[in-house]
């Protein structure tokens, strides 16, 4: 019985001692706890501010952005204006260029035929530069002011070619063989030649073509190397006698009625 009492009493003293422990310990562990709760409110208050910085610096790159894009669309816009302005500018005045281009193209027709219908000298060489100012048209912008330049040009020398007395030489073909011979030009009205042999022919408008022809009678041999005698030796002015066709190209004998 004593000892069940005193192993009673020994477990009461233990627990005694255990519970003063305890009870002076526990202010320590609440501090301990206080501690680390306020560290872990200082962790999450920086947390916190770190992620606020990345928040509003991802805002402020936001409205950047946005101000960009603006700027963007703004500029997408206006070059789309200036792109549609030009567009119609460049329209209006290829527009203003095929009206302008109408008249000079039927000069050149009216030059071509022109050409075709009077002396065939140096036929091929003339209606060649006429060909040549209409391909220039045919690009895909053309220079209206240089071909109207142009085509005044071989007008201008059109006409100083139907005043003139010339002598000259030019490429024929004649039965067949290209001969190099002397031509006399009377205006565009008259046109003989002369081959290496000394013999003589003419050109004759016969029906609606032009046909080369040589000179058989002896007195119209003579006339005929009387004026290229005459122009070889500088006597152009004064009277002279020619042999006439009688029949006048249509060129010339539109022009006198």
């Amino acid at each position: 019985m004593i000892s069940r009492l005193a192993k009673w009493g020994l477990l009461l003293w233990l627990a005694g001692f255990s519970s003063v422990g305890w009870a002076a310990s526990l202010p320590e562990q609440v501090s301990a706890a206080r501690s680390e709760v306020d560290a872990l409110a200082e962790q999450l208050e920086l947390q916190r501010r770190i992620a606020w910085d990345e928040l509003s610096a991802l805002r402020l790159e936001r409205t950047e952005l946005r101000r960009q894009v603006r700027l963007e669309e703004i500029r997408r816009d206006t070059l789309t204006q200036m792109r549609y302005e030009r567009t119609k500018r460049v329209d209006d005045q290829e527009g203003r260029i095929l009206e302008f281009l109408k008249p000079i193209q039927r000069s050149l027709a009216s030059a071509k035929n022109y050409v075709s219908a009077t002396l065939p000298f140096k036929q091929d060489e003339r209606m060649r530069r006429l060909e040549r100012i209409e391909a220039d048209l045919a690009v895909t912008h053309p220079d209206a002011g240089r071909a109207l330049t142009r085509v005044w040009r071989f007008i201008e020398e059109e006409e100083a070619l139907a005043r003139e007395i010339a002598l000259s030489q030019q490429a024929i073909t004649l039965q067949g063989k290209r001969l190099l011979v002397d031509v006399v030009r009377i205006g565009m009205a008259l046109m003989y030649f002369r081959l290496p042999n000394g013999e003589v022919g003419w050109v004759r408008r016969i029906q609606d073509s032009w046909k080369l022809a040589m000179i058989e009678p002896e007195a119209a041999r003579k006339t005929v190397l009387k004026v290229f005698e005459d122009l070889e030796k500088n006597r152009v002015l004064g009277p002279k006698h020619l042999l006439l066709s009688t029949e006048l190209p249509p060129a010339v004998e539109g022009s006198l009625k």
